[in-house]
């Protein structure tokens, strides 16, 4: 059993926290985002176990495969940080990291994957986008701001929670209401889209369109279509066939020369 000085400490946390943000910068193609996982838990992996044939040992049980969301595997690494030391001094001596990466890495991945690329970045891109057609030079930063202030807060959040409750999804998710947030993030972005539609008038030249039009007819046109989107929306719509469809729907009036 260690002693007290191989506990595992907020520096250790820290350090892994680091690390983590390092998860895809080794692939395999075998076992995918591993040699990242590894790599984050080697600092506490040799503080638990001084003795480097145990540490090796340790080492390899974590270099088997694991792939999941990268910001979700925060969660995975913290968990699995608090069975190893659970491990390490005796109180779990059958702790099995392994059995929770596998069973929980793939609806991670696919919550994460909902959330993150399918709500957080369309909602920070769009705010960027209607900030940069006003004109504001320092639209990009807003994107970097608050896609970077989500994704990096959540990651260290979570590594903390899953260290704290040794990987309990259901608390997890009962503290982070990842599918309501998607939700709303969603209605933002469409919301936005819609305004920017609405303010096509005020648009410089090269972006009006081309038929003269009522500017009340434009906001109505606007609204119509974020309506219509929500609508979708609601009915469980994929917000990327969604995004996609729009993005056709502005190239083909801009091929028929309704806008610029």
């Amino acid at each position: 059993m260690n002693g007290e000085h191989n506990r595992v400490s907020i520096r250790d946390l820290m350090k892994v926290f680091g690390r983590a943000l390092l998860l895809q910068a080794s692939w395999s193609f075998d076992r995918m985002q591993t040699a990242g996982f590894a790599y984050a838990l080697s600092p506490v992996l040799k503080k638990l176990y001084p003795d480097p044939q145990q540490y090796e040992a340790r080492l390899r049980v974590h270099l088997e495969y694991f792939n999941t969301q990268p910001y979700f595997a925060s969660f995975l690494i913290g968990a699995a940080v608090k069975l190893e030391q659970d491990r390490a001094e005796g109180r779990e001596s059958e702790a099995d990291p392994a059995g929770l990466k596998a069973s929980l890495m793939a609806p991670l991945g696919a919550l994460g994957d909902s959330f993150f690329w399918g709500s957080l970045k369309p909602m920070s891109a769009v705010a960027a986008a209607a900030l940069l057609v006003t004109g504001s030079w320092w639209a990009p930063f807003l994107f970097l701001f608050l896609y970077n202030t989500w994704h990096v807060g959540l990651r260290l959040g979570m590594l903390l929670w899953g260290y704290a409750g040794g990987g309990n999804a259901v608390e997890l998710m009962s503290r982070y209401p990842f599918t309501r947030m998607a939700r709303r993030f969603k209605i933002i972005s469409l919301a936005l889209l819609g305004g920017i539609v609405g303010s096509m008038p005020m648009w410089r030249q090269e972006f009006k369109i081309t038929t003269p039009l009522p500017d009340v007819a434009v906001a109505g046109a606007g609204l119509t279509v974020i309506v219509a989107a929500v609508a979708v929306m609601r009915k469980g719509g994929s917000p990327v066939k969604l995004m996609l469809g729009l993005a056709a729907l502005c190239l083909a009036l801009a091929y028929v020369g309704v806008v610029l």
